[in-house]
């Protein structure tokens, strides 16, 4: 089953270049540990200092495979250089999703 997340937080006025490099060129190691854990898209938005993250991964990978993205040293990096960008008093919030409207199967 796909499943959908979204959270918003915000970065520190100065940091924000930076984050936008970075992800401009993520790490493919990364990439790779996020698709072995079962995440199969990730999207940032940036408004200002404020960025929204959407992701989609499948529940059942993902379940299985979060413990150990939680200890990938790949990912642990990652985290810890967006950590020292992110506005350290503001918190992530974390959205649940009400509404999904499906992409339509067209006939051929």
């Amino acid at each position: 089953m796909k499943c959908r997340m979204c959270s918003v937080f915000q970065l520190k006025l100065q940091s924000v270049p930076e984050y936008v490099r970075l992800h401009q060129q993520v790490w493919p190691e990364l990439l790779q540990a996020y698709r072995e854990a079962g995440i199969t898209q990730v999207s940032c938005f940036l408004n200002g200092c404020d960025v929204v993250v959407y992701s989609e991964y499948e529940m059942e990978v993902y379940q299985q495979a979060k413990e150990s993205l939680s200890h990938n040293p790949v990912e642990l990096r990652w985290q810890a250089l967006m950590q020292t960008l992110r506005e350290p008093d503001a918190q992530t919030l974390q959205f649940e999703e009400i509404f999904y409207m499906p992409t339509l199967e067209r006939n051929p």
